[in-house]
């Protein structure tokens, strides 16, 4: 059986260092722990030039396409069955962009099951009913139509033990080409580990359907394992925890950090954070065991956008988060969003103000996306224009009515950007720069 596992590519444009597509790794790893004859195939949009993308999915022969999707690519991802000319291919779709949307849309386009929530253990048994005939009812966590109507069967249970899953079949990425990317752009060559998942806190604007907000953990030995393959197999000169909440767990880290002095000495890290998760013995922990960078969802300097936003934390713990990393020497990077409605003039000149305070290292700007079973869309949705299709919009882009800003949001990205390239004579990483 051949199995072609399918990233799709951004409409818009956006300069990026792609990122491995890990989450298909690991479905694909699954597949192979459980048959290792498996002809199996990756492709990253990301890493292609549109037409050489099109041209390489019309020519896939393949018993099944599995793709995956997120909002701002989900007008992609609806295209790819009518692109494939293999008329005998089953497609299966999943991902936060798919479980967000109208089911009967992605049935429309050429999608024969669903799928919700983690997908290693589903992918296993969905090719093990393909291969012997067996009935889908009996597969938790999916949605197909049958008869003319949709059967949606029970959640699927998180994977509570994350060493349990396979290291990602990386194997099957181009890994060289990704660090040789990064390298090139960075400096330094970049791959990425997701080590723990799930958040047990509440954004209003996150969508945690995937994961859930049980969080669950790879054990540090487990952890420094990976890292080890990663830099004897690939060469990676850096490695970024990937997940939202490396510092939830304090004990965690404190154990891994202890491993990574004593089994990785020299090796150096980054890893996402929050604010109101870190301390001084921490990060001097973190710092002495290798990490060189540490990237914070701030959203806003405004204290009424972090609450609008249901940040659950306060300029001040954002103040002294991004002090103490700067006492240890580990570089911050501040993650921020536009386009809030209710957002004012001077809500910006207090982010602006934020970053000329703390000085991180780079700034990325996202713009608010209302995702559709999100509490900020309910809180929204009102003010969002009249016709807007969630299959086919543009996520970098406002999706609000115009009159509910007293400027653009482009134009306030733009004059924060400015103003941080104006303030500090350090680039912004180039991954984030506007198109």
């Amino acid at each position: 059986m051949k199995i072609v596992f399918i990233l799709p590519i951004l409409r818009s444009p956006y300069s990026v260092c792609p990122e491995p597509p890990l989450g298909l790794a690991y479905l694909a790893a699954s597949l192979l722990r459980y048959r290792n004859d498996l002809h199996i195939e990756i492709i990253d949009g990301f890493l292609m030039e549109r037409d050489e993308y099109y041209q390489k999915i019309s020519k896939i022969k393949a018993d099944v396409i599995g793709v995956t999707t997120t909002m701002a690519q989900l007008n992609e991802a609806l295209l790819l069955p009518s692109i494939v000319k293999d008329t005998n291919t089953k497609f299966i779709i999943g991902g936060p962009g798919a479980v967000n949307l109208p089911s009967s849309k992605l049935y429309e386009s050429g999608y024969s099951i669903i799928c919700y929530g983690e997908g290693e253990k589903t992918i296993v048994e969905l090719v093990e009913v393909f291969e012997n005939g067996l009935p889908l009812k009996n597969i938790n966590g999916i949605s197909y139509c049958s008869n003319g109507r949709e059967i949606k069967t029970p959640p699927r249970e998180l994977i509570k033990y994350l060493d349990d899953i396979p290291f990602p079949a990386r194997s099957l990425l181009d890994m060289d080409r990704y660090l040789r990317i990064w390298k090139e752009k960075m400096g330094v060559s970049v791959t990425q580990i997701i080590s723990s998942r799930g958040c047990p806190f509440s954004c209003r604007f996150c969508d945690n359907k995937t994961f859930g907000k049980n969080i669950r953990f790879m054990s540090p030995p487990r952890m420094i394992e990976e890292m080890k393959l990663i830099y004897d197999s690939f060469g990676a000169e850096m490695i970024y925890f990937e997940e939202d909440l490396f510092t939830v767990n304090r004990k965690r880290v404190l154990d891994f950090c202890k491993l990574m002095e004593k089994e990785l000495p020299g090796r150096i890290w980054g890893a996402h954070s929050r604010v109101d998760t870190i301390d001084l013995e921490m990060l001097t922990r973190m710092k002495q065991a290798g990490c060189t960078d540490i990237f914070f969802g701030v959203e806003s300097g405004s204290q009424k956008i972090l609450d609008l936003l249901g940040k659950g934390i306060t300029v001040e713990k954002i103040e002294n988060a991004f002090r103490l990393a700067k006492m240890v020497g580990i570089k911050t990077q501040m993650y921020l969003i536009i386009g809030i409605p209710g957002e004012t003039h001077e809500d910006i000149e207090m982010t602006k103000r934020m970053i000329a305070k703390l000085e991180p290292s780079s700034i990325d700007i996202s713009v608010l996306t209302p995702i559709p079973g999100t509490e900020i869309y309910e809180m929204t949705k009102h003010l969002i224009e009249k016709e807007i299709d969630f299959s086919n919009c543009d996520c970098f882009k406002n999706i609000f009515r115009k009159d509910v800003f007293e400027v653009g949001q482009e134009e306030k990205r733009r004059e924060i950007l400015d103003f941080f390239f104006s303030t500090f004579e350090s680039k912004i990483d180039p991954r984030l720069s506007p198109a």
